[in-house]
């Protein structure tokens, strides 16, 4: 059973892939056109815009998501892995939402096994015009990714 008291409630991710030699960055948009996994937001959402206080997730934490996120979409074991420090919430109707970074291990980005999920990599300005928190979560997650 979920530790969270509803479904709506769990943890999204924001996917991506930054190539180590290239510094490309890719975000993977779903199937249903989300680009957070393992289920979009819902249409009531809104952004907690205050900054976050330093955090940062206990590895068996990081671990555990890692985990059940592979175990969700279908990946190999270790191909998304959690990052323990980024962390933004959104508001939904049910309550609060954490939202989270999950990087694609992969030297290159594995474009065949998203595909594979009905998924696709994209740059951040392909993806432009999304719902306003998911459009927010990029722009932090775009500003995390390059100044780390």
């Amino acid at each position: 059973m979920s530790r969270y008291a509803s479904p709506d409630v769990t943890p999204r991710f924001l996917l991506f892939h930054l190539h180590p030699i290239s510094a490309r960055l890719l975000f993977m948009r779903h199937v249903s056109g989300s680009i957070l996994a393992p289920r979009q937001l819902p249409l009531l959402s809104s952004l907690i815009e205050e900054d976050p206080p330093e955090w940062e997730m206990a590895l068996s934490e990081q671990l555990r998501l890692g985990i059940q996120l592979n175990e969700d979409l279908g990946f190999e074991p270790g191909m998304l892995l959690v990052d323990g420090k980024f962390r933004r919430q959104a508001e939904i109707p049910r309550g609060r939402v954490d939202l989270y970074l999950a990087r694609f291990s992969t030297f290159d980005a594995p474009h065949d096994a998203v595909r594979a999920r009905g998924g696709a990599l994209s740059p951040i300005n392909e993806l432009y015009g999304r719902h306003p928190v998911e459009m927010a979560v990029l722009r932090w997650a775009f500003d995390y990714l390059l100044n780390s």
